[in-house]
């Protein structure tokens, strides 16, 4: 059966009689499925009648000898029945007509510029000409001094989905914010909550604390935000409109002054465009398909990286393709992005010419998209195709964390095994999969540069929805949807509803073969002893569920994945040791503080996340299937926590934290030291370990080591310390030689570190932070390409000790960040210069493409110095590295507090004393001209070292004017503090 369904669902246009054999298939063998575990459960002893009966031998007795045989007999009639069903189904198809199929060959490879190039392309390519014209037609705003007195001016977007109307709204967004006040940028979407859509209008405009705003109703946000903007300048972008109630809805909360504001609106439909421009002078504008260079830039630069590798021999198939695509943005990404999977020959781009034409003509719009997102599809590999149906169970632009998706994919059974990789592996491979063939978008990229979650673009979803509804697969229930009969088996079902009349339909849907359920929006939860074939159960969000809810969740037997984030749970029922089969266990940001003692009992169990503080039960050693657990603390455990910890011998990934605690005895001490101790040995026991992460209290004042006698797992790929600073390096982390991802804050620092680090041969990210300067060097530390870093690719330094690159020192880095805090660096000012014309003649042959400056720890005097730097450390990096993109940003959050007063530092008392003569600036002045000469133009050609010089000599006279006002008593305004590296 699972044979037939794969074929079947090859043909893109099946006729009506294959769709209706391809549903009774399809639920038969849902059916057949249910049974199997049925019954394998109740063999084993399971079910409701074990479960709630009586314990003790003679009810084991009586399982035994009556239950279990008279079970047999029941489900081998029901099986009996299936099969005679599937039988006569097969006879009678056969009866009317034999169907061949046509196989499609699958795809391969994986396109590794699919993130960038999508980014790109997407935003930039064919849309100068649209944002510069709609900034004309908006009409240059007034300069700041003069006295607006016009209304508001709308501008609203319209074309159909994938055409680019929020890109082009962002992009003139962009071009205009600076020019007013205040500014916002909200998406409404299809079924919006308009409360949520005005909390975010008021947070954006105004980013003072709102407190308890998600209380607030309807009429009290449209009030703030009408009191907010009377008197303001604004300008505010509302995407995605889709009803003209919700614009009229969000038209009341933006005051209207006459202070020349603008209004830009986006939407699919031209009745809602109209309606927002109802007034003189507003404009609407229609999306225009990519002009046919455009349209071939896109589609080569997104499949081949730049039109110089596109193949000639292709040129006119390729023109044929982009024809049919119609200058549709979403249509030629996709069919790129279908294209890169195949091999760029003759054959394989006619094949896929010849299903585009299935018609394309009919409607140049939506429907030519669909047929092209059909193909996209339908080229996909069965486990793919069900992956992507599954996003349907997700609302309208909701991001979709990436860890919880693959997770829900395995409970649910779409991921195959392969010898050799975990089930997650293999799950985010589908991911990235479908990333690269741009069918979901990448959002919310860590510092490692992996992606953390997705977005479903709002015409993939409308096709992925229909298809859901088409098979069954996805039932979406919402205030606006239409209700499937009675008779129809409900498989998959996501809450949308919120009213409470919609609410009190559910129980007309058929809930016995439910497989999932997640729940975004509903008034009233359903009592989950109906659904005995439940496998995902994801109440994230739902902060009104509390552990009443949780009422005869032990009797989900098939359950394997559970999600209690972000709800009110403050205790799990004592019978959830019943659920044997789950995998996932997600606690996080609940208000759970104790985990009961049958949570030992899950064997089964893979992935568990919990909050810090939160308390494990004895006997964890005996959940040998867990490979993910995060985010236990570690103090908070019981004495023989780290003996059973070292026995999770299939952990993978590990998040510990180290809260802080008053131990005010010697003996406390030395026993909080030996416990210590024995969690760095146990980590040496996890042969399979891949990620450690380890946390630790910013208000801890102890001395934290993580040395160890044993070898670390040379398997460890990630490990990371955060929070606070470690006393120092731990003694195994040179030894780690599968390492490619390394973060240490350490309180102490030798030169010999740096040099073991530079020894780990595939080491591609490395941050480093010290909070001391290094032991035993008193000038700087030198990097010299003989001292390793072979691949490292991003450098992130933070030290009181200045360090010095010499030419060929880390020859793959492609982004360098370079982290100060004044208040524990011996620099002056002279050293500041000399540290720049270092980096200047030392670092020109560094392939470096991002270079940043992060100033953290500082005064207003010293913030203030740092400002008038900014010109000089940037106009040296752009005219000598070779860096396409440099950014300094200030932080105060980098490193350890600083303790005592901000202002008497000893290098504040240097840079005072060393301007209160004239001479100093002019010192300085002379030094920064030598330094210039090193400059091929000398300071005086067509570069941007011209007019340095210049440029030095007026910022030192205004830093001497400031420093004298601040020790003057004049109060300086400080500078916002941008949060670069800000723990969340």
């Amino acid at each position: 059966m699972e044979a037939y369904l794969q074929e079947m669902s090859e043909l893109e246009d099946p006729d009506a009689q294959d769709r209706d054999c391809m549903k009774e298939v399809r639920e038969l063998s849902y059916d057949m499925e249910d049974s199997v575990d049925e019954f394998l459960l109740r063999v084993a002893g399971g079910g409701e009648e074990a479960a709630d009966g009586p314990g003790g031998p003679i009810a084991r007795l009586k399982n035994a000898l009556v239950d279990k045989p008279r079970t047999r007999h029941k489900i081998a009639r029901v099986i009996e029945g299936l099969k005679a069903q599937v039988r006569e189904m097969g006879e009678r198809n056969a009866r009317y007509r034999a169907h061949e199929t046509v196989s499609k060959a699958s795809n391969a490879g994986v396109d590794g510029r699919a993130l960038a190039m999508f980014e790109e392309a997407s935003r930039l390519i064919g849309l100068d000409g649209p944002r510069n014209e709609l900034v004309e037609v908006s009409g240059k705003t007034k300069k700041s001094g003069s006295a607006p007195s016009l209304p508001a001016k709308v501008l609203s977007i319209v074309g159909c989905g994938g055409s680019g109307k929020t890109t082009l709204a962002n992009q003139v967004y962009r071009v205009l914010k600076g020019e007013f006040e205040c500014h916002a940028f909200v998406s409404v979407s299809r079924n919006p909550i308009m409360e949520h859509v005005l909390q975010n209008i008021l947070c954006q405009v105004d980013d003072t604390p709102h407190h308890n705003i998600q209380a607030w109703n309807m009429q009290t946000l449209i009030i703030q935000i009408n009191g907010f903007l009377k008197d303001k300048r604004y300008l505010i972008v509302i995407d995605d409109i889709w009803t003209k109630d919700a614009w009229k809805t969000i038209n009341c909360a933006l005051y209207k002054n006459d202070q020349d504001n603008r209004i830009i609106t986006t939407t699919r439909k031209y009745d809602v465009a109209e309606a927002c421009c109802s007034s003189d002078g507003d404009f609407v504008y229609e999306m225009k398909p990519l002009g046919p260079a455009d349209s071939r830039r896109l589609f080569l630069e997104r499949l081949f990286g730049s039109e110089d590798k596109f193949p000639t021999n292709l040129t006119r198939i390729a023109n044929k393709i982009l024809e049919k695509c119609d200058g549709l943005p979403l249509a030629i990404i996709s069919i790129a992005g279908l294209l890169s999977s195949k091999a760029p020959t003759e054959d394989e781009w006619v094949e896929v010419q010849s299903y585009i034409g299935r018609g394309i003509a009919k409607d140049p719009g939506v429907k030519t998209m669909m047929q092209i997102l059909s193909l996209s599809y339908f080229d996909l590999p069965h486990h793919l195709k069900t992956c992507l149906l599954y996003l349907s169970m997700f609302p309208e632009d909701h991001i979709i964390d990436k860890k919880h998706l693959v997770r829900r994919w395995i409970a649910e059974g779409f991921i195959p095994r392969e010898p050799g990789q975990t089930l997650y592996e293999l799950g985010e491979r589908c991911f990235n999969e479908l990333i690269n063939r741009s069918l979901i978008q990448a959002r919310n990229m860590d510092m490692y540069g992996e992606v953390r979650a997705c977005q479903v673009h709002d015409t993939v979803l409308d096709f992925i929805v229909s298809r859901s509804e088409e098979e069954n697969f996805v039932t979406v229930f919402r205030d606006d949807g239409h209700m499937p009969g009675p008779d129809s088996k409900v498989r998959r079902l996501s809450l949308h509803a919120c009213s409470k009349a919609k609410a009190s339909t559910l129980t007309e849907l058929n809930l016995a073969h439910v497989r999932s359920v997640t729940v975004f929006a509903f008034e009233e939860l359903p009592s989950w002893s109906k659904f005995r074939f439940l496998r995902v159960l994801d109440l994230q969000g739902c902060k009104q569920v509390e552990g009443g809810h949780l009422a005869g969740i032990g009797n989900l037997f098939q359950l394997k994945y559970l999600s209690l984030r972000e709800t009110g749970v403050s205790e799990l029922p004592e019978q959830i040791w019943k659920l044997k089969s789950l995998e996932t266990l997600d606690l996080k940001k609940s208000k759970v503080k104790r985990l009961p003692a049958g949570i030992s009992l899950l064997t089964r169990l893979v992935y568990l996340v919990v909050d810090k503080g939160v308390k494990l039960p004895d006997g964890t050693e005996r959940m040998k299937a867990l490979e993910d657990l995060g985010c236990v603390d570690v103090f908070k455990q019981s004495v023989d926590f780290p003996r059973e910890f070292g026995q999770l011998e299939n952990l993978r990934n590990v998040r510990l934290f180290l809260s802080s605690g008053k131990r005010s005895t010697p003996a406390e001490g030395t026993r909080y030291k030996e416990y210590l101790s024995n969690m760095a040995s146990s980590l040496c026991k996890l042969g399979r370990l891949r990620s450690l992460s380890v946390k630790v209290d910013p208000e801890s004042s102890e001395d934290f080591s993580l040395d160890s006698a044993g070898d670390v797992p040379a398997s460890l790929r990630r490990f990371q310390v955060t929070g606070h600073f470690l006393s120092k390096v731990p003694n195994w982390a040179p030894s780690l030689v599968n390492l490619q991802c390394l973060t240490l804050h350490v309180k102490a620092f030798e030169a010999q570190d740096l040099m073991a680090l530079g020894r780990l041969p595939i080491l591609v990210f490395l941050r480093l932070v010290a909070h001391e300067s290094f032991q035993g060097t008193t000038s700087r530390v030198t990097i010299s390409g003989a001292d390793g870093f072979p691949k490292l690719r991003r450098f992130d330094y933070g030290c009181a000790t200045p360090v010095r690159f010499e030419a060929g020192a880390m020859p793959e880095i492609k982004k360098l960040i370079l982290l100060f805090s004044y208040f524990k660096a011996s620099w002056a000012v002279q050293e500041v210069v000399d540290w720049i014309a270092e980096k200047r003649t030392l670092m020109a042959d560094m392939s470096c493409k991002q270079v940043k400056a992060t100033v953290g720890e500082m005064g207003a005097t010293a913030e203030q110095m740092f400002m008038k730097s900014e010109s000089l450390m940037e106009t040296a990096a752009r005219a000598h590295l070779k860096c396409s993109e440099l950014t300094i940003r200030i932080t105060t959050q980098w490193g350890m507090r600083n303790e005592g007063s901000r202002f008497k530092s000893p290098f504040t008392d240097r840079l005072v004393s060393m301007l209160r003569t004239s001479e100093a600036s002019l010192m300085l002045a002379r030094q920064v001209r030598e330094m210039m000469s090193n400059c091929p133009l000398k300071g005086k050609g067509n570069c941007q070292c011209q007019g340095v010089p210049e440029a030095i000599e007026q910022a030192m006279k205004q830093l001497t004017t400031l420093v004298l006002r601040r020790f003057t008593g004049i109060k300086l305004r400080e500078r916002r503090p941008h949060n670069a590296f800000v723990r969340t």
